[in-house]
């Protein structure tokens, strides 16, 4: 009895202050984080840039706000093309989003690499703003500006491994099974 008083104390005392430090904290409201999502597909010299951009966070509060897009030039090559100073602001346009996707069409940009930055800033102050960037090419490293894809639905090739390997691998695993699946038959005689 005595220790069952003795448990029932310990778990009173340990919970009141817990209780207690939870209700002081309430004078804060929550914040949500939020994540900023950009794609920047390669394209072709004379083709305008197609940018699309989605904001996600793990809350109920509707993503709405200011996106702010820019778009620099990243290497020597598209600054002396685009005839502005290297690490130069080459674009930038601010767009309304309100919780879904959305795509940006962008300006023509001379062949090289870019940089294309996103920042959202939320209207909702339970919303955390967020920013995000990523790597834009413009007429791309070889002939062609498909990627390595040569008829549409195919995928490129990524260096996986031959397909002799494969084909051994698949023979090792079949003889293997054999010499187990042999060894642990009964013998009749």
């Amino acid at each position: 009895m005595r220790r069952l008083l003795t448990a029932l104390a310990t778990v009173v005392v340990l919970l009141v202050p817990a209780g207690t430090a939870a209700a002081g904290t309430e004078d804060y409201p929550p914040t949500f984080p939020s994540s900023c999502n950009i794609n920047a597909p390669q394209v072709a010299v004379g083709q305008r840039v197609h940018l699309v951009i989605e904001v996600a966070s793990n809350s109920n509060v509707p993503e709405v706000g200011t996106v702010a897009l820019t778009v620099s030039t990243v290497d020597a090559r598209a600054a002396r093309a685009a005839r502005v100073a290297p690490r130069a602001v080459v674009w930038t346009r601010s767009v309304r989003y309100e919780g879904t996707p959305l795509e940006v069409v962008g300006p023509e940009l001379p062949r090289g690499r870019y940089r294309v930055t996103m920042a959202f800033t939320p209207d909702n102050a339970e919303l955390v703003g967020c920013r995000n960037a990523a790597v834009l090419r413009v007429g791309g490293g070889g002939g062609d500006d498909t990627g390595g894809v040569t008829e549409p639905g195919a995928l490129p090739n990524t260096g996986g491994p031959h397909l002799w390997l494969l084909l051994a691998g698949l023979g090792l695993v079949v003889a293997g099974g054999g010499l187990a699946g042999g060894s642990r038959r009964t013998r009749l005689a």
